[in-house]
């Protein structure tokens, strides 16, 4: 099913820089959990997007 999905959504390349240590963690954590960086840091991104929506809910 993933890549039925992979090819229904359409995907944007997008540059990022990151502090060193931080995509060497990211790297040995995508190794230790057999994922790609990528999924690691979309799911990364999901849940801060979640995480301030569920802010502005709670505030209003």
């Amino acid at each position: 099913m993933k890549s039925q999905e992979k090819a229904e959504k359409p995907r944007k390349t997008f540059g990022l820089s990151l502090n060193r240590e931080l995509m060497l963690e990211i790297q040995h954590l995508a190794l230790d959990q057999d994922r790609y960086v990528n999924e690691l840091l979309e799911e990364a991104a999901r849940d801060l997007l979640r995480k301030y929506r569920d802010v502005r809910k709670v505030s209003k």
